[in-house]
Parts: C-alpha cells; structure tokens; sequence
C-alpha cells in the first residue's frame, strides 16, 4: 500500500463522527472492549437507536477503521481491540482538536 492511500484511509476513516468517538473511546482505554459497551457509550451520544448503530457499525464503521489498521476485529465479534494505527488517529485527533480551539 502506497503511504498516500494509508494516509487517505486513516483520514476517511476519522470523516465520520461516529468513528472518531469510537477511536477515542478505544485510546482511553487498555486492550479489548466490548462492542456492546461501545454502542452504550455511542448511543449517549448520538440521535440514533442503538440498533441502527450496532448496523452501521458492523457494517460501515468496524470494516473501515479495520482497513485504515485503527482496530482488529472479527465479523460477528462482541469485541474490538486496537491496532498499529490507534496511536497516529489519536495523535490526529488531539491535533486537529488543538487546531480548531485556537
């Protein structure tokens, strides 16, 4: 894989609300959680069903952060562990968090 097209699936894969708060709340924490833990802490955040984000997660999000190398996890799962890339979409999002308060 070319370092452009790392770099293009790291940022699409921090575009979307939903997996930037899924990456935070995985930095924030040692190892393996829960993806029910992680639709509960998701929902209190967001306007949709828990359903409808278990669906988009399984099918849009976990496959995404998977590829861009942010998280490890099998379909069908109940838990996502963090990969080689958690550390840079962390350091992405302090940064661009700094940027946008100063």
């Amino acid at each position: 894989m070319s370092r452009s097209t790392h770099h293009d699936l790291l940022f699409e894969a921090l575009a979307d609300g939903h997996r930037r708060r899924l990456c935070a709340y995985l930095a924030d924490r040692d190892g393996t959680v829960e993806l029910a833990d992680v639709c509960a802490t998701l929902c209190e955040r967001s306007q949709c069903s828990r359903r409808t984000l278990e669906i988009e997660l399984h099918h849009v999000h976990l496959p995404l952060l998977a590829d861009a190398g942010i998280i490890d996890y099998a379909r069908g799962a109940d838990r996502i562990e963090p990969a080689g890339n958690l550390p840079v979409a962390k350091t992405i999002l302090e940064t661009t968090a700094e940027a946008t308060c100063t």
